[in-house]
């Protein structure tokens, strides 16, 4: 049996799992409506926390029909029948039950609001799980984590002071073991950074007693111990979401997934990372094809594009096929719309075990690549060792993800999710030549940073009464304001791959740079003050 965990461990699981020989049987059940619903759109904080409705009137998002809550009479009414309801789903209208018996189905079946129900996996009765056996440095200290960091060059961005701040991550994966005692997540804890908990696949379970590669990712993202490690996004916050049942593999942990996507969703998340992906499965009549890979047949895919239209960075592995037989992405990880995660070495190359793309119907997947070989992570003892998989290249991504969208909320201009995303792609080494196995390649956030606001100029938006004039002639650059602001304003000059190369304050309404020393090339000039902003390329020859 190949699981689906997207990470190769250096230690063995310290998670022991015992199953009773009683079987239980998973089925998703999909409702025909939502007819006679006591929600409505018009009063969504009954089923969105108030950050959730803030995330989307940020990117300029409405409510709609699939952020309704299931119609709760319809649960009552086959919960009635005396049917576990494990799980739901108001994304997509489904249900997912446990039953003790299959044939109890048909009574489900015969209900009116119900449109079919399709068995999705079986299991023991609820694993039960054995239990094994506050620095905060000024100065951003990586440790072992550096290389994987330098290579995408996150510490431009942790440099300019964009570090995860305000930023909520929710992670999707098997278990987050010991992520409550770690001294590398102590941080975490002691700043109350970590929000919270869930546990789709088995309710009313610890994800703290249940598997370690959940902890694992967690920590490239924010572990932290002093001189020896720091993650991605350091000061970020968490919420930490098991959809993953380990012992066994089934299609119904899709649906897991999304539930856990919702749930996410519903917290008002910025980011999330996913190190999970499906393809082959324990009864192999539920496994998908190249061809099921167009992001519209898994419900985990469907799930995951709907939360990138939310407003949702979703980063997903991209698997470890690429040297197998099955060399393919997986589920979620073809959806469209969020980033799929590959893996490189520390000198770039693409790791053997990455999976190739695209997605069936064409796309380029994976979109952009991290460090998956040899990365540094903190286990769940507290040491930082090394691991591989494109589970470990995906949360180095999220994490820096969440430190390039904190610095696009801090700008005057609102960016939308895929100018966002299309800026960070667009910095990748592979842009111009995009492989199957690597896609756009490695990102640069500082080129992406640049290339965000480089948007901002073509856009044509901000300060209306700025010009820009360069006289080649004489070097110069001359900024002419028709109307002088009456705060204190400034102008930058940045390099068209982010350098910053010149700041001065404006005092007056026109003001001459000399930029003789500056070489061909493109310039972006930005203005700006404490109420306005503006920008404008150049091209210097």
């Amino acid at each position: 049996m190949e699981k689906r965990l997207l990470g190769l461990f250096l230690l063995i699981s310290v998670s022991v799992f015992s199953v009773t020989s009683a079987t239980s049987y998973y089925f998703y059940v999909q409702l025909a409506n939502k007819n006679n619903s006591p929600y409505s759109l018009s009063n969504p904080s009954e089923f969105l926390s108030a950050r959730a409705i803030a995330r989307r009137e940020s990117f300029n998002l409405n409510c709609d029909s699939t952020d309704l809550p299931v119609n709760p009479s319809y649960i009552t009414q086959i919960s009635n029948i005396g049917i576990n309801v494990h799980s739901v789903s108001k994304w997509l209208n489904g249900i997912t039950v446990l039953v003790p018996d299959s044939t109890i189905m048909s009574h489900v079946r015969a209900l009116p609001f119900v449109k079919w129900a399709r068995y999705t996996g079986k299991i023991g009765e609820a694993s039960k799980v054995k239990s094994r056996a506050k620095f905060e440095s000024d100065v951003l200290s990586y440790g072992n984590a550096a290389t994987q960091i330098n290579q995408i060059n996150g510490t431009y961005l942790h440099n300019l002071g964009y570090t995860g701040k305000d930023i909520l991550i929710g992670v999707l994966d098997a278990g987050f073991l010991n992520v409550n005692a770690n001294p590398g997540f102590d941080s975490l804890r002691l700043q109350g950074r970590l929000l919270g908990t869930k546990n789709i696949a088995e309710p009313g379970l610890d994800v703290f007693l249940q598997d370690a590669h959940g902890a694992n990712v967690l920590s490239i993202m924010t572990g932290n111990l002093p001189s020896q490690y720091l993650g991605t996004a350091p000061h970020a916050s968490f919420w930490l979401i098991r959809t993953e049942y380990g012992p066994t593999e089934y299609l119904v942990e899709t649906d897991f997934w999304v539930s856990g996507i919702e749930y996410a969703d519903s917290l008002g998340v910025d980011v999330v990372n996913s190190s999970l992906g499906y393809t082959v499965f324990d009864d192999s009549l539920m496994n998908f094809t190249y061809n099921d890979l167009d992001g519209t047949v898994s419900r985990a895919s469907r799930a995951a594009a709907l939360a990138a239209a939310k407003g949702i960075i979703v980063c997903n592995s991209a698997g470890n096929e690429g040297n197998k037989t099955w060399k393919y992405i997986g589920s979620p990880a073809d959806a469209d719309g969020i980033v799929t995660v590959g893996s490189v070495t520390s000198d770039g190359v693409a790791s053997d075990f990455s999976s190739y793309g695209p997605s069936s119907d064409g796309r380029v997947k994976p979109e952009i690549c991290g460090m998956g070989s040899s990365t540094a992570f903190i286990n769940t003892s507290g040491v930082s060792v090394t691991g591989k998989g494109t589970s470990y290249s995906s949360p180095v991504i999220a994490g820096m993800m969440a430190c390039f969208l904190q610095y696009a909320k801090a700008q005057l201009t609102a960016y939308s999710i895929p100018e966002i995303l299309q800026s960070v792609f667009k910095s990748g080494n592979l842009y111009d030549l995009p492989t199957e196995q690597s896609g756009y390649g490695i990102p640069d956030f500082q080129k992406a940073l640049a290339n965000l606001t480089m948007l901002n100029a073509v856009r044509n938006t901000g300060y209306e009464n700025l010009k820009v004039i360069y006289n080649a002639e004489n070097k110069i650059i001359r900024l002419i304001l028709n109307e002088m602001p009456t705060e204190s304003c400034y102008v930058r000059i940045y390099s068209a791959t982010g350098n910053l190369l010149m700041s001065e304050p404006i005092e007056t309404n026109q003001l001459s740079l000399p930029v003789a020393s500056l070489s061909s090339g493109i310039y972006l000039v930005h203005v700006f003050g404490n109420k306005f902003s503006g920008s404008q390329k150049i091209m210097i020859k």
